[in-house]
C-alpha cells in the first residue's frame, strides 16, 4: 500500500490528475479526499483501497525508462471495432503511465500516416479516447517536469524519434 498524505498530487485512474485535499472518517472507514485538478470535482477514496483508485505522479527520474518504453510501440491493428475498443477503454481506465503512453503512441501514428506502412484507421470515438489519453500523461508529463505541456509534449516527440 501507498502511503499518501494531505497535499500529495496523484493520478487518480478514471478522474486524472488531482491531489488529495482531506483525510475523513465516515461510517467507520477512512478516507482521502481527493480533489480533480481541472474540473474542482471531490471523489471519496476509502484509503483501504486506495492503490487500485489512485497512483502518486509520475517520477521525473524514470523519463528516460518511460521513453525506451514508447519508442518500440508501433500501430495496432484492430480489424474489430469493439476489440480495439475494449483494449483502448482497459487501458484509459487502468490510470498507468505506461497505458497513457501505449494510447498517446497510437495518436501519434494516426496522426502522422507518412511515418508508418499502412495508416491506421480510428473511429472519432476512438480518436477522442486517445486524445483524452495524450492529454492526460502529457499534463502529468509536464506537472512532474515543471514544465508546459505543449513543451513537454514536443520533447518527448523529440526523444522518441532519436
Amino acid at each position: 500500500m501507498s502511503d499518501f498524505k494531505l497535499k500529495d498530487k496523484v493520478m487518480h485512474f478514471r478522474d486524472g490528475l488531482s491531489f488529495i485535499s482531506e483525510e475523513k472518517e465516515m461510517n467507520g472507514m477512512s478516507y482521502f479526499i481527493v480533489e480533480v485538478i481541472n474540473g474542482g470535482e471531490k471523489v471519496y477514496v476509502p484509503k483501504d483501497r486506495a492503490d487500485a483508485i489512485i497512483r502518486p505522479l509520475f517520477d521525473k527520474e524514470n523519463l528516460n525508462e518511460l521513453i525506451k518504453f514508447m519508442k518500440p510501440i508501433r500501430p495496432d491493428y484492430f480489424n474489430n471495432t469493439k476489440q480495439r475498443r475494449d483494449v483502448f477503454k482497459k487501458k484509459l481506465g487502468s490510470g498507468d503511465i505506461h497505458d497513457l503512453a501505449y494510447l498517446t503512441m497510437q495518436l501519434y501514428y494516426f496522426k502522422h500516416p507518412d511515418e508508418v506502412d499502412t495508416p491506421v484507421k480510428f473511429g472519432p470515438a476512438d480518436v477522442d479516447m486517445l486524445k483524452y489519453a495524450a492529454r492526460t500523461m502529457f499534463d502529468e508529463l509536464a506537472l512532474s517536469l515543471e514544465k508546459d505541456r505543449e513543451e513537454v509534449e514536443e520533447y518527448i516527440y523529440q526523444l522518441i524519434k532519436q
